[in-house]
Formats: structure tokens, C-alpha cells, sequence
């Protein structure tokens, strides 16, 4: 008897231990933050479980950039998306249309704290997270375009980072070297065959990819033909620039090229790479006919759901606020070299200390303020593979510049009619 009245006992404390723990509400996230940024990743999730655990976050790797875009569109056809994920501007747009994400602003627009983050917060990431001025998305893992080098070379030759569009034509004039037969064994410049070339330049050089309400391509213009042709010049005319379709970083590691222009976080994986062959230069890209840098990088939705309610919608918002406060976004961008989203993470002191052992990394931030974002239309996927494939047939003398993106803008323009 007295066996029966314990075990009664202890099932009861069992039954009342397991009424007072209510089931935690999952998150799902989604990314594409592969090591060591995953790393990160998981130690500020950890973080935030630590200081609400009612809440789990369950972080998904689920490959590159375009293995997520077809994931998500396949679940979303499907119905079963995850609660929240990275996306790119564009694919907003997508999801927006289709319904497929719910509106950041409906929790960021109740928040007491929202006047202060949207002064906080850089303009151009709230701008470009904004469609009809709604805050749809929050940005994440931004970064920007900066000039890399090999600074043993740079001061061998006794150039600098170039600042003009003629210095660097100079730079990269003195930096090509050939053996005496006449062959080159190395570039001033390098850059891959694709769109990423001509947007950086074309922004530089004032141009635009589309009209202002973005339903007709503008590449195709003045400005774009001059930058196209810059670029096919330093290739063919004056032969101080090579491409590739690959990554640069095993032609600059073995002195082939010079410099290159890439994203600011490019650097973590140039210095583990490169190592101490040589040191690594970061500058700022010089000033075509405006001074400007374009933004990379994604922003974190929340995804609808047919069993969505206030609880879920609540626990996303609050974990992209977390991960997104002045302290997160420190350690964020320290762990990552992305750039911080908070005008306030440079005044906080762990962010300062930081900048003084990785002075560099002040080089793409020092940017923003300057910076452009690339068109949000919903083909823009499509739109960069048929600019990318322009560049090519320019450069390889195909077509002329002109010919090339003329026929570029066709194809796109049937694809913004849709």
C-alpha cells in the first residue's frame, strides 16, 4: 500500500512538473551561412534561447544562395515554408506578391523601440527592406564592394590604390608585367565573367539597370555602353586585365593578378587563403563619375503560414530583433566581417577595440553611406545571367558593347512585360 501511495505520489509531481513547462514555440530558420559564419550564427541563437526559452530556434544550412531560392520556392508552392529565412530583395518581391511572407512592419510598427532603430539603422538598409513604404524584411548579412590588393607589389611598384578611373587604368598599366617573350605573367586587374563587373561600374559610372519605376531596362544606354566597353578595353585594348568564371582568389594568392574588387566579408576567406605570402590591401573602390559602392547581402522574412498565429508571428519578430540589437550586431559583424547594420555598434567599446586590431574592416563601413543597392524586380535572377552573358560576348568580341547589352535589354524586357 504504502508502495502505491509513493508511486501516486510521484506521478502526480511528474503530471504538475510537465502542466508548469508549455511546449516552446519552434522557429525555423533557413540560411546559407556556411562555416565559419555558421558558427557564429549558432552562438547568437544560443544566446537568445538563453534569454527566452520558451522560444526554440532551429537553424537550417540548406546550401548556396540559389539552392535556397529553389527550396523556398518549392516549399512555399508546397505550404510547408519555413518560419523565417534569408532572401534577397528580389525574391521579396516574389513573396510578397504571392503572399507567401507577412510584413515585419506589423510587429516593428508597434514596437516601442522602432523610432530609435529607424534612426539607428543606416538609411539605404531601411530603404531598401521598404516597399510602399511598409517595412517588409530586416536586413541581416550585409556587406559592400571594396578594392582588394597585394600591397607587397603595390609598394615594390610604387603605386597606390587608385582614386580615379584614370589612375586606375595607371595602376593596373603598371602592375601587368611580361616575360621577354612578351607573354603575361600578370594582370593588374582581374574580375570574373559575369554581371557583378559591369554593376559595379555602371553605378560608378552613373548608369542605371532600369527606368525609375524599373518596367524598361536602362543598361543598355550611354552610360552603360561606356561602361561595358571600359571594361572589354581593359581586356582587349590595353591587355592589363584578365577573367574568369571562377573565383579570383587562387590567381591573386599566386601573384597572376594584382588587384580585384569583391564583397567586404571576401576577406576572411582571402586571409585564411592567402596567409602570410603576402599582406592583404583593402581601399575603398575609386570615384567614376559618382562616389558609390553597391550593397550586398540579405535580410531575414517571416514566412506565412495556413496554421500561423500571433505566438509564432511574435517569437519570429522578437528573434530577428534580438539578433539584430546593437550588442548582436557587434558581435555579428566582428564574427563575420559583414557590416553592421547599427550606426551605434561603432560607438560601443568591443566594436572599437576590434576595429583597431582589424583597421580593415573600417574600409567597407566607412562606405555605407555612399552605397547603392542593386533593383528589387522579381526576374532579376534572369536579368543578371542575360547581362552576364553580354559581358562575355563583348569580350570576347562577339558583338560590340552596344550590340550585346542591346540584345541583353530585349530578352529583359520581355521578362518585365510578364
Amino acid at each position: 500500500m504504502k508502495k502505491i501511495i509513493i508511486m501516486v505520489l510521484a506521478l502526480g509531481f511528474f503530471l504538475a512538473g510537465c502542466g508548469s513547462s508549455p511546449e516552446k514555440t519552434k522557429i525555423t530558420f533557413w540560411h546559407a551561412m556556411a562555416d565559419p559564419k555558421d558558427k557564429v550564427l549558432k552562438d547568437l541563437i544560443t544566446g537568445f534561447e538563453k534569454q527566452n526559452p520558451e522560444i526554440k530556434i532551429i537553424p537550417q544550412y540548406v546550401g548556396n544562395y540559389d539552392v535556397l531560392l529553389q527550396k523556398l520556392l518549392a516549399s512555399v508552392a508546397a505550404g510547408n515554408s519555413p518560419d523565417i529565412s534569408q532572401v534577397y530583395e528580389n525574391w521579396t518581391t516574389r513573396f510578397i506578391q504571392e503572399h507567401a511572407i507577412i510584413p515585419v512592419d506589423k510587429y516593428f510598427s508597434a514596437d516601442p523601440d522602432s523610432k530609435n532603430d529607424l534612426k539607428d539603422i543606416y538609411p539605404v538598409f531601411i530603404r531598401n527592406n521598404s516597399y510602399d513604404k511598409k517595412l517588409w524584411t530586416f536586413p541581416f548579412n550585409k556587406s559592400i564592394y571594396v578594392y582588394y590588393y597585394n600591397e607587397a607589389l603595390f609598394k615594390k611598384e610604387g603605386v597606390l590604390p587608385p582614386e580615379t578611373a584614370a589612375e586606375f587604368l595607371n595602376v593596373c598599366t603598371k602592375l601587368t608585367k611580361r616575360d621577354k617573350a612578351g607573354k603575361t605573367v600578370r594582370y593588374g586587374f582581374g574580375f570574373r565573367a559575369n554581371i557583378d563587373i559591369f554593376a559595379i561600374l555602371l553605378y560608378m559610372n552613373k548608369g542605371a539597370f532600369f527606368n525609375e519605376n524599373e518596367t524598361k531596362s536602362a543598361f543598355n544606354n550611354d552610360a552603360g555602353v561606356e561602361t561595358l566597353q571600359f571594361i572589354t578595353d581593359l581586356y582587349n585594348k590595353y591587355k592589363v586585365a584578365v577573367y574568369t568564371k571562377d573565383y579570383l582568389d587562387g590567381d591573386f594568392k599566386a601573384g597572376r593578378i594584382a588587384s580585384f574588387m569583391s564583397t567586404s566579408p571576401h576577406r576572411s576567406f582571402l586571409e585564411s587563403d592567402v596567409g602570410t605570402a603576402f599582406p592583404i590591401g583593402v581601399a575603398p573602390l575609386y570615384t567614376g563619375k559618382v562616389r558609390t559602392a553597391p550593397i550586398a547581402g540579405t535580410n531575414i522574412a517571416i514566412f506565412a503560414k495556413k496554421d500561423s498565429n500571433e505566438k509564432r508571428e511574435q517569437a519570429c519578430y522578437n528573434f530577428i530583433k534580438w539578433l539584430s540589437n546593437s550588442g548582436n550586431n557587434v558581435k555579428w559583424a566582428m564574427g563575420t566581417s559583414y557590416l553592421p547594420i547599427r550606426k551605434s555598434a561603432l560607438a560601443d567599446p568591443v566594436m572599437l577595440e576590434h576595429l583597431k586590431k582589424k583597421p580593415l574592416d573600417l574600409v567597407g563601413i566607412k562606405e555605407i553611406d555612399n552605397a547603392t543597392t542593386d533593383p528589387r524586380v522579381k526576374c532579376w535572377q534572369e536579368v543578371r545571367i542575360y547581362i552576364g552573358e553580354a559581358v562575355e560576348k563583348a569580350l570576347l568580341q562577339k558583338a560590340t558593347p552596344r550590340e550585346a547589352l542591346d540584345e541583353a535589354a530585349k530578352k529583359v524586357d520581355l521578362l518585365l512585360e510578364k
